[in-house]
């Protein structure tokens, strides 16, 4: 009989249109969950959508509204395996009109993934989902500071980024050195 896996329920949160449903979809593409099948789909369904490039977006934003509009409004759930973990992938909307959905996912959660676009770091949204988390008892959590490639993988940006994520951090209650910040581009 296999060993059953531990659980964890983690989150992705942050501001409307700072990339977390595309994060999802490519990290579940590139850990071999999202076959190259299913995402050519996805890429010919964006672009007959007029929204060439959301491909990624569309493994999460599964609504036909939310694939419209290009806004996640319901939270999404995937399964992603590891060697050690079974992990389920919660994405939240990141639009103040659906913060009910947020709410709700960031309830169930275990962990969360914070992402902020490096061209305009925290924004209000930012700040609510990271109050949120902690006020819900996310414990663990992680930063990812994305669109790097929007800004030419600047550094100096990433650090002021950094710098303006880490007061917040510290505003909320979070211990600073136990959240790695990570730079990426989804």
């Amino acid at each position: 009989m296999a060993k059953e896996k531990p659980h964890i329920n983690i989150i992705f949160v942050g501001h409307v249109d700072h990339g977390k449903s595309t994060t999802v979809g490519r990290l579940m593409y590139d850990s071999g969950n999202l076959p190259e099948q299913e995402l050519r789909k996805l890429k010919e369904l964006a672009k007959s959508l007029g929204k060439a490039g959301f491909e990624f977006a569309f493994v999460m934003d599964n609504l036909k509204e939310e694939r419209e509009r290009g806004v996640t409004i319901d939270l999404a759930h995937k399964k992603f395996v590891t060697d050690k973990f079974e992990y389920t992938i919660i994405d939240a909307p990141g639009h103040k009109d659906f913060i009910k959905n947020m709410i709700t996912g960031t309830s169930q959660a275990d962990a969360a993934i914070l992402v902020v676009a490096a061209s305009d770091g925290v924004m209000e949204q930012t700040k609510e989902h990271l109050f949120l988390c902690r006020t819900l008892g996310v414990k663990q959590l992680a930063v990812a500071v994305n669109k790097m490639d929007a800004i030419k993988y600047d550094e100096k940006r990433f650090n002021e980024v950094k710098t303006e994520v880490q007061n917040l951090l510290k505003k909320v209650g979070y211990k600073v050195e136990q959240v790695p910040v990570l730079a990426i581009a989804s």
